[in-house]
């Protein structure tokens, strides 16, 4: 029964995430007079929705999948019920953190481009040390779910949902850049894409300490 936790609680934070991403998306829609640009204007945003949104309802079934048929690795050992709950506690960290980043963007919250809007920039909170803290985020969420659920098809989600955030945060950082220019080009040469950038020169002093 202790191999069924970790899935069962990776199921339960997306359930939240997931279930939040919806519950914001139609309350924009109907409350703001702009969309979150969920069927975004541009070709190419909606070309990866064809790819992504089944892969993210296919990541959302996996953890229960799993829970439902008492599923476990044929080499299922100690190892495996560690690394499930260090899976689940990254679920379970992802999903609270991202809320922060969600508060932090209010009403600049976005899930799509539209090339024609001039959104305001956020640089507080985690958006300080990391350009784009939600995808790192649910980087780690869909790495916790891999780890609570290490099956074939949940790699494949992994792969698919970081090259599909990868794409976003470029097309992301082009559009950025040509509606903020110079002070989105500052921002970028100074803070890390999804990790904190650490400059030589904090290095160098650190160690001569």
């Amino acid at each position: 029964m202790l191999e069924r936790l970790p899935p069962l609680i990776a199921g339960c934070c997306l359930l939240v995430y997931w279930g939040t991403v919806v519950r914001k998306t139609l309350r924009f829609t109907r409350k703001e007079a702009h969309g979150v640009n969920l069927i975004p204007p541009e070709s190419a945003g909606r070309w990866i929705r064809v790819f992504w949104v089944p892969t993210i309802v296919a990541w959302c079934l996996q953890p229960w999948l799993a829970f439902r048929h008492d599923f476990h690795p044929s080499a299922y050992d100690l190892t495996w019920t560690v690394v499930g709950f260090v899976g689940a506690a990254t679920c379970v960290s992802a999903t609270i953190a991202t809320f922060s980043c969600w508060r932090e963007m209010g009403r600049s919250w976005r899930i799509g481009i539209d090339p024609e809007e001039r959104t305001q920039l956020i640089f507080s909170g985690p958006f300080r040390i990391v350009r784009h803290p939600i995808y790192t985020l649910s980087i780690l969420l869909v790495l916790g779910t891999l780890a609570t659920t290490p099956t074939p098809m949940m790699l494949v989600i992994v792969i698919v949902h970081i090259a599909c955030l990868l794409s976003e945060a470029r097309r992301e950082e082009i559009y950025l850049l040509g509606k903020h220019g110079h002070i989105y080009a500052d921002y970028m040469k100074h803070v890390g894409r999804f990790l904190p950038r650490i400059s030589l020169s904090a290095i160098h002093e650190s160690s001569s300490r």
